[in-house]
């Protein structure tokens, strides 16, 4: 449902920016009165780039898991979008109001335009903020008959100017409605649309000169944030007409600092579809990306594995480095495992409580020891009032150790997932797994002990298997978090909705069989192309 979501807006909003474009020059003085967004526009999070705004939506849903669970509701909340419908208004009471030819052939030539969308997050983590570089051939006459009128208009004002590598640069505002404001800055054959004021203002309605620098960058060198994603760096053939890239900052919600091999994924449409990772094959665990043994390892059956490629030293330094530290005891360090981890979810679990599962540093000294200060940390000791009550508890039998919270489990938790135990970690051998379930690392226990089948045991795993997806299973989990996520707010709408659209995606969504993710060879350095290949006995 996020993945939906997500693409839709971001389709809704490419047309948003690419009809705005048309309204550049004006004159009122403008007064900002919000407050600076905290986004680096030297560095956005997620990149579109297209060579054809108008045809984008349709052809995404050429990839058919994608037709079959979005279907044309993408097509319509693109052309049906709050912020077109209202933009379309906006040109047409212009338009009308000061008798202006501007045809809709005009305008819909617009959406043909090559075009590159950048993303950064909000506070909450959610790509919503956007800025869109575009050529404005198809408006020459728009603009130059908007210069006219601009001074007249109620919704166009001069928001100041900004000083580029080409010179001075004007700023306008284009106010939608009481919470959408746009800027728009031109330059050359270029226009740039930020999304809100804050992107380039502080809340003093200066120009910030980070922003500032940006901007003058897209206006004046083609390509520039194709670049900062590396998209064209040992691209071989044609250039795909869709291009999709996301940073490892915004998919690892802000831990991408313990992951420094990984730096983004990336979808290309066009005639074909395909995927890559991005990779820093110096970064990488000694191990590389995946590791096959860890697949022998978790439980089968699961809605979704994905290989994370930490890096424990790494990881030593941020927490030694961080404010508030955490109490791993005296000595302690992270680098007692090595390699990369296994994350998997569980139908029987929740979405929020995965399992890990991760091997033991070679020539480790004291095994016991150092499993302790990381239990310590890992599984936190508190009573009913959230007051911490002392390091976690050990119990030994043979090989294995686990260490288990006091903390209960939540009782709305406990309501919709009655096997649900308090969260644990545990080691056997050279293994070792946490998960806020512990009944994930009960059921990872018995696999390595050979009571339970592993996810090996159903499906080729090697060094280059990097995630495996189980839509069956995977669907009813994503629904039964969505709309429990929703029965607590106070939109009774957004409710409703969600009710009703949601159960028949997510019903063609399972129906699809499971997929793993292969890197085939070795991982070398920038964009690695990955396979995907379907497992028929996913039912």
């Amino acid at each position: 449902m996020r993945q939906s979501w997500f693409i839709a807006g971001l389709v809704g909003i490419l047309t948003v920016g690419a009809v705005g474009y048309g309204l550049v020059i004006g004159g009122k003085h403008y007064r900002y009165g919000g407050s600076r967004l905290m986004v680096d526009l030297g560095h956005p999070d997620a990149l579109i780039r297209t060579a054809s705004l108008s045809q984008l939506p349709r052809d995404f849903l050429k990839v058919p898991i994608a037709h079959d669970v979005l279907t044309e509701d993408l097509v319509y909340y693109y052309e049906q979008g709050e912020d077109r419908l209202g933009m379309n208004g906006a040109l047409k009471r212009i338009a009308y109001e000061h008798e202006l030819d501007w045809s809709d052939k005009l305008l819909v030539s617009v959406f043909n335009e090559p075009a590159e969308l950048a993303f950064w997050r909000d506070g909450k983590g959610a790509l919503r903020n956007y800025a869109l570089v575009v050529r404005r051939n198809a408006l020459a006459k728009v603009l130059q008959e908007a210069a006219k009128v601009a001074l007249q208009d109620s919704q166009l004002s001069q928001a100041g100017a900004i000083e580029t590598p080409g010179g001075k640069a004007k700023v306008y505002a284009l106010t939608l409605n009481p919470r959408r404001t746009l800027l728009l800055i031109g330059q050359g054959d270029k226009l740039v649309v930020l999304s809100d004021p804050g992107m380039l203002f502080d809340k003093n309605n200066k120009v910030v000169a980070g922003a500032q620098d940006a901007v003058g960058q897209w206006l004046t060198d083609d390509g520039t944030l194709s670049r900062q994603f590396a998209l064209d760096d040992g691209a071989r053939g044609a250039k795909p007409t869709h291009t999709f890239a996301i940073g490892a900052p915004a998919l690892s919600m802000g831990y991408s600092a313990f992951m420094p091999g990984f730096k983004g994924l990336r979808m290309d449409f066009g005639t074909a579809w395909s995927t890559s990772v991005w990779v820093d094959s110096a970064a990488l665990p000694k191990t590389g990306l995946g590791d096959a043994a860890l697949w022998k390892a978790v439980p089968a059956n699961p809605s979704a594995c994905v290989v994370l490629p930490l890096d424990w030293s790494g990881a030593q330094k941020i927490v030694s480095e961080a404010k508030n530290k955490p109490v791993l005891g005296d000595g302690a360090k992270l680098d007692a495992l090595n390699g990369s981890a296994l994350a998997c979810w569980y139908g029987e679990s929740t979405l929020y409580s995965p399992v890990f599962v991760v091997k033991v540093a070679s020539g480790l000294g004291d095994r016991k020891a150092s499993l302790q200060t990381l239990a310590n940390w890992a599984v936190t000791q508190r009573d009913a009032k959230g007051n911490k009550v002392g390091p976690a508890s050990i119990s030994e039998k043979g090989d294995i150790l686990q260490w288990r919270s006091a903390t209960p489990v939540a009782a709305d938790v406990l309501a919709q997932h009655p096997k649900v135990l308090p969260a644990a970690l545990a080691a056997r051998g050279d293994y070792v797994a946490f998960s806020p379930d512990g009944a994930l690392v009960d059921l990872v226990l018995a696999t390595l002990a050979h009571a339970n089948p592993s996810v090996a045991d159903q499906m080729p795993a090697d060094n280059g298997t990097l995630a495996l997806f189980t839509p069956q299973r995977l669907s009813p989990m994503v629904e039964q978090e969505a709309l429990a996520a929703l029965s607590g707010g106070d939109d009774s709408s957004l409710r409703d909705v969600a009710a009703a659209k949601l159960p028949p995606h997510m019903k063609a969504l399972a129906a699809y069989p499971a997929y793993r993710l292969e890197l085939p060879g070795k991982a070398g350095s920038g964009w690695q192309h990955v396979e995907w290949h379907a497992k028929d006995d996913a039912k």
